[in-house]
């Protein structure tokens, strides 16, 4: 156990070289750029210290004052017990977490964390390549339509067409080089709905599905059920007219079907 903490000791002053600040950027370029640790020393799980600076074994702190770290302490790396230590490392627009010695110490030399971000990145990028290449396929107005009434029956307005998009085809559509003219698309459609009345357009440009949305989704519906019975209807129809076709050249002996039983034998 000493071996760890003294390694925890190391790890934990070259990571104070690195101390984050105040305020952390999590977001854009200057999200990507972090790369920060802040450590701090919990007492059931609950704030107490937030590390600043390490000399030797002394850790100057600031305490929890019950609303934010504000209080300066000093004490000594000895007092730290095993799970009161917590470190979040702040990579890029990533978070790394430890918790005690052990977990600290091992996740920093062996890179565990690290190498599973660098991954998931990877295949994030290779996900997002792949989804480029795809043409953004213009959903069916009815599908559409289907995703409105959804929304408004758990309680949401219809959003705006940038909102649309990242329910049909996630966020990574934001990246896709044909982005603008599927939205232009999306909201030529929502403007045909306006038209018919199945939707009304609202403040913020967000949209408020009517009754009238259901009606055509029936009607629809009804529609693709006879479509369908009719698909069947003629493929039957075909089946039948071949079956006679046959039956009648074989009866009139145009075509030969060879004996399988002879009953007069």
């Amino acid at each position: 156990m000493e071996l760890i903490r003294s390694l925890a000791l190391a790890q934990l002053t070259k990571a104070m070289n690195c101390s984050c600040p105040s305020t952390i950027p999590r977001s854009g370029e200057s999200g990507e750029k972090v790369n920060c640790f802040a450590v701090y020393i919990d007492i059931d799980k609950k704030p107490y210290l937030l590390v600043e600076r390490i000399d030797g074994e002394t850790l100057d702190c600031l305490e929890w004052n019950g609303e934010r770290f504000a209080d300066k302490k000093t004490i000594n790396f000895s007092e730290v017990l095993d799970n009161s230590l917590s470190v979040t490392h702040f990579y890029g627009l990533s978070e790394v977490n430890y918790r005690g010695f052990k977990d600290f110490v091992i996740g920093r030399l062996l890179r565990a964390p690290y190498a599973i971000l660098f991954f998931k990145k990877v295949a994030g990028a290779l996900e997002q390549y792949l989804f480029n290449k795809k043409k953004l396929v213009t959903k069916q107005r009815i599908e559409l339509l289907n995703l409105m009434v959804r929304l408004h029956l758990e309680g949401k307005n219809v959003p705006s067409p940038i909102g649309l998009m990242s329910h049909l085809y996630s966020l990574k559509w934001v990246l896709h080089p044909d982005r603008a003219a599927q939205i232009k698309k999306i909201q030529l459609t929502l403007d045909s709905f306006v038209d018919s009345g199945e939707i009304s357009s609202i403040q913020n440009g967000e949209y408020r599905v009517n009754g009238k949305a259901l009606h055509t989704i029936e009607l629809f519906e009804e529609q693709e059920r006879k479509h369908r019975e009719s698909v069947i209807i003629q493929r039957l129809t075909i089946f039948l007219s071949i079956a006679i076709v046959i039956l009648t050249a074989v009866q009139a002996e145009i075509l030969k079907i060879p004996t399988i039983w002879d009953l007069t034998k």
